[in-house]
């Protein structure tokens, strides 16, 4: 058994929109690194640490090591799958939680992709962690819910989205909110540009969307983060779906 070292953060480039910076800016909190996805063979010891086995699942990007959960119960984790991998101190931050998996219904905006479609049986360490037939809203638990906007985070993490995850950790957790093609977040259908959340890939986030602190514009969106087409650069919010489990997901908030 061996804990894993957490790997470098990358940098991005060019997003549509707004400027651009290579920083990958505050995250940081508590927890170990291991796989978190399909086939891991992970134990929970007396004290309740995780450990892991030297062929731990390794993420779809670089071959670094993907984040561990904190494993519980879904309405005290907050994540349909019983892990939560973002905000993992849940004595400190018991009403919020970044939940990873994939979805295959697109969109963060629209009452479908609010509304759970495959039973909640989603998440990275479910038996559907790629989220087939699944929304974004499939990755919360019962009585939780994808976190909306920015006030919504604020009203559940005094400290916005500080320690939601360890330095280096690769990841990115969205809320379901766009916004304007200037940069300015509101809750409304017609305002779909760019992800918007918070955790280390992507970009730093506008002004205008505290205490969010990260953005996904279409040249972020690669690998398991599917923003449609270049045609789409506008309008990721309404577009975004994720292929697999790896790199982050939602933010969940306690209904």
């Amino acid at each position: 058994m061996l804990t894993l070292v957490p790997a470098l953060l990358g940098c991005r480039v060019y997003s549509v929109g707004l400027p651009t910076d290579a920083t990958a800016g505050d995250f940081v909190g508590m927890g170990l690194r291991d796989s978190g996805g399909a086939g891991e063979r992970a134990v929970v010891d007396a004290l309740g640490e995780l450990a892991i086995d030297a062929g731990a699942y390794r993420s779809e990007v670089g071959g670094a090591a993907d984040l561990a959960p904190v494993i519980g119960d879904p309405n005290s984790v907050g994540c349909s799958d019983g892990t939560r991998e973002g905000f993992r101190d849940v004595t400190n931050w018991p009403d919020i939680a970044g939940c990873a998996g994939g979805w295959t219904s697109p969109g963060l905006l629209d009452l479908v992709a609010r509304s759970p479609r495959c039973g909640r049986v989603s998440g990275n360490d479910s038996i559907n962690p790629n989220g087939d037939e699944c929304s974004a809203a499939d990755l919360c638990a019962l009585n939780w819910h994808a976190c909306v906007d920015g006030p919504d985070v604020a009203r559940r993490s005094p400290t916005g989205c500080e320690s939601l995850g360890l330095p280096g950790d690769q990841a990115f957790f969205a809320v379901m909110t766009g916004a304007s093609p200037q940069g300015v977040c509101y809750s409304d259908p017609s305002a779909t540009n760019d992800l918007h959340g918070c955790g280390s890939i992507g970009q730093p986030e506008s002004d205008w969307c505290p205490p969010l602190t990260r953005r996904m514009g279409f040249a972020d969106c690669t690998g398991v983060w599917q923003c449609g087409t270049v045609d789409d650069s506008l309008d990721e919010a309404s577009k975004v779906y994720k292929t697999g489990p790896s790199l982050g997901g939602v933010l969940c908030c306690r209904d």
